[in-house]
């Protein structure tokens, strides 16, 4: 079952809208559980931060088997997981592929700040930390790195899918999580 990217990234924004009033609906119960013995059919693809304050399934209010999703620190994909995006779009058929940042990013601010440990190379190196600086607030310029880092996502995304022949198959689109208040913003 096949969902077209506008009713995708409908149900995404209706799901966030409904967790940021406090409306969400119950989805993990018995019955879930077992339809989804059935099979996996998600309707979108989330590469998202592992971070733990940024629960995908519940921030977009969707249940069991509704979104194949990626989790890195930082949404740093490797091989494994761009093959991970490749397996939802080439066998699971699903169109709409979200790369979700969130703000406060460990990973981003990590490679702003220049100074991780050797360790987390194969994290940081793969965030571009050429923002300016524009004497704004620490916090501002995390946002803003945190919006680039989704941005070069979508096209890493966009340039492997392309390589590998499925570049019409998916639309790839960026957004980012806010703490606080629950909502994600559409980088359009």
């Amino acid at each position: 079952m096949s969902v077209d990217t506008d009713t995708a990234l409908h149900l995404l924004r209706e799901g966030n809208r409904r967790f940021v009033e406090g409306q969400v609906r119950t989805h993990y119960d018995a019955a879930g559980r077992a339809s989804s013995t059935e099979g996996q059919f998600p309707f979108a693809v989330i590469v998202g931060c592992s971070d733990s304050r940024v629960p995908v399934e519940v921030v977009f209010d969707v249940g069991i088997g509704e979104l194949f999703v990626v989790r890195t620190a930082g949404h740093v994909l490797s091989e494994a997981g761009l093959a991970s995006v490749r397996f939802a779009v080439e066998k699971l058929d699903v169109h709409t592929i979200v790369v979700l940042g969130h703000e406060d990013c460990g990973a981003v601010s990590a490679a702003l700040a220049g100074d991780a440990p050797e360790w987390l190379a194969p994290i940081i190196d793969h965030i571009d930390t050429e923002i300016a600086d524009d004497d704004e607030d620490p916090g501002a310029r995390l946002a803003r790195a945190v919006d680039s880092h989704v941005r070069d996502t979508v096209d890493e995304i966009g340039e492997w899918l392309a390589d590998a022949g499925l570049e019409q198959e998916a639309i790839i689109t960026g957004a980012a999580y806010e703490l606080a208040s629950g909502r994600v913003h559409w980088l359009e």
